[in-house]
């Protein structure tokens, strides 16, 4: 029984890992249309009404996955994916200077 319970949590844990990782996915996707819309808002001189309104759609999608990926715990640079990845920076210390440190 004790390892019936066991494989069953290692299942729990693979599949909480896939799942977090296509949160992550998704977040990346929801982030770029939001700002795409939001580029051709500022752009533009005379927008649609319905653009106005995909934009403000796509921001509701994006902060909710965002509230998601907070409750879920998820250890992930989604707020500016494309930015972390160029510079390639991670927290290392609490301490003001080793906060964002490029390697």
């Amino acid at each position: 029984m004790a390892f019936h319970l066991n494989s069953a949590s290692k299942k729990q844990g693979h599949l909480k890992q896939k799942y977090d990782e296509k949160l992550v996915d998704l977040i990346s996707d929801v982030h770029q249309h939001y700002t795409t819309l939001a580029q051709m808002q500022q752009n533009a001189y005379d927008l649609p009404e319905e653009l106005r309104i995909f934009e403000k759609i796509a921001e509701a999608k994006y902060l909710f996955l965002l509230r998601e990926a907070k409750e879920r715990q998820i250890q992930a640079d989604i707020s500016a994916p494309k930015k972390a990845k160029q510079f390639r920076w991670r927290k290392r210390t609490n301490r003001a200077e080793d906060i964002f440190h490029s390697e």
